[in-house]
């Protein structure tokens, strides 16, 4: 999978997990059950969102893990390359 459909299907998994937890404090009201079905749910989506960023989200270059700053990663922090195109990135060294 690719670096950026791995970014957007984190996106989702966490978005699915924060609506599910929501459902799950709304239905605690009126049924203990649903609540607990929703956040079930709710720690399933958690725990696929970081299956995802272990095994897909990683540099296409150099293959490094890259987990902090993965919604704004453009460039990989190992080899300073763009994470879809794969060029160089422009710039002072550091």
């Amino acid at each position: 999978m690719k670096f950026d459909k791995a970014r957007n299907l984190v996106k989702l998994l966490l978005g699915m997990c924060i609506v599910s937890c929501l459902a799950s404090i709304i239905a605690n009201d009126s049924s203990a059950q649903m609540a607990s079905v929703f956040g079930m749910l709710s720690a399933v989506f958690f725990v696929l969102a970081f299956i995802v960023i272990g095994l897909f989200c990683k540099c296409p270059n150099c293959g490094k893990r890259i987990y902090l700053g993965l919604f704004k990663a453009v460039n990989c922090p190992n080899c300073k390359r763009n994470l879809i195109t794969g060029e160089k990135s422009k710039g002072k060294r550091r």
